[in-house]
């Protein structure tokens, strides 16, 4: 498995020279081989003092903690590779439909944790290199994003074009091999879907999958980020953490998963405009996103740069109300007048926000309401009362 490194005009440079990684297969009980435990114990640090309870153990007993060991046990402070998005050691999931824009904010999470810049100004952040195997995009669709926000060489290395399953014995021993020869701190998936040969509807499959990627964890102290596809929705249905398409075990060991929507436009410079909204759906930490958060991300026409602005909270509720006002302006230019029930029915944004639009839109002179017998009709003003 060749590493692609800086993706710097096309060429993937690598002082030490071409990367050689040893396929070493694992044995058919899934233990580790002599040959990857060598390389596993070539540490020159000094060995780790074993805690009073773990003793000579051959690993073969169970270990039982007193209660007085763990009244007397210093609790350690949770670590975040991005505080409190991200944390350290573990698997994060990152969802959305296709083309909300979810690999280019990875991308920008990556940005940040190999230059260890804060992120948006807000989130800390630890330094790490970072590497993302993307088996989605082409070399020249990754190259040409990647330049776009890129400008020097930073610690964010590649695997593109070549087929990567977690759940196969070589391809596994090969990434926890560059994990360990690299150093590397982080490691982005770039799709689950491509990293695994399993059913995703199947639960016994998808928690083969999971033990993969924990055991990568455990073994390298590696973080785990990847990125996967929303199932599709029934009518109405809020986007939520059940929204992660196959299993529910495909999200059960996630620490944290952060759910992505997003709409496209073009401001009046002709930029092309993603505006991203992140909610953290499931979050192990009691630090956790409160809210949700919105940013804006700017493909420059001018300067053929990528660049991208931090929006804050989102104020959900005046949010959806300035969705149910569009969207009552839009149907009433075809459907001439309109009750509650009927803005409610058809459009799953909920009759409160609909309400809320409504009064807005009438003490603003947008809308006339009118009666027939006890239910009332909205339409734009200068049309008739029309009901069916």
């Amino acid at each position: 498995m060749e590493v692609l490194k800086n993706l710097d005009n096309y060429k993937f440079p690598n002082d030490k020279g071409e990367v050689e990684l040893a396929q070493v297969k694992m044995s058919e009980n899934s233990h580790l081989s002599e040959a990857l435990r060598s390389a596993l114990t070539m540490d020159d640090s000094e060995p780790e003092e074993k805690c009073d309870n773990e003793g000579e153990d051959d690993g073969n007993n169970l270990v039982v903690s007193t209660c007085k060991e763990l009244l007397d046990y210093e609790v350690q402070p949770e670590f975040f590779v991005i505080n409190p998005l991200i944390p350290r050691e573990a698997i994060t999931s990152i969802t959305a439909d296709s083309g909300k824009g979810k690999s280019l904010f990875t991308l920008i999470l990556a940005y940040h944790i190999a230059i260890g810049q804060t992120l948006f100004d807000k989130y800390e952040v630890e330094q790490g290199k970072v590497l993302i195997i993307d088996q989605e995009m082409s070399k020249n669709e990754i190259v040409t994003r990647f330049k776009k926000l890129v400008d020097r060489d930073i610690q964010i290395d590649y695997i593109i074009n070549q087929k990567f399953l977690i759940t196969d014995p070589e391809n596994f021993s090969s990434l926890l091999l560059s994990i360990l020869q690299n150093k590397y701190s982080v490691v982005i998936l770039d799709t689950f879907t491509e990293c695994h040969d399993r059913e995703e509807n199947d639960a016994g499959a998808m928690k083969a999958v999971n033990k993969q990627l924990l055991e990568l964890i455990r073994i390298t102290k590696v973080s785990v980020i990847y990125l996967h596809h929303h199932r599709k929705p029934q009518k109405g249905e809020r986007l939520s953490q059940s929204s992660s398409r196959g299993s529910s075990e495909i999200i059960a060991k996630v620490s944290s998963h952060l759910l992505l929507d997003s709409k496209n436009y073009k401001n009046e410079y002709g930029d092309k405009v993603l505006e991203i909204t992140v909610s953290q759906e499931k979050a192990r930490s009691y630090l956790r996103l409160e809210g949700k958060i919105s940013l804006k991300i700017y493909n420059d026409q001018e300067t053929g740069r990528i660049r991208y602005d931090y929006l804050g909270l989102v104020e959900e509720k005046g949010k959806k109300i300035e969705e149910a006002k569009l969207y009552i302006m839009e149907y009433l230019q075809i459907g001439q007048s309109a009750t509650v029930n009927d803005l409610t029915d058809k459009s799953g944004i909920g009759g409160s926000n609909i309400r809320a639009a409504l009064k807005d839109l009438v003490s603003s002179n947008k809308l006339d309401v009118g009666r027939r017998g006890k239910e009332k009709y909205y339409f734009l003003p200068g049309d008739q009362l029309v009901t069916c």
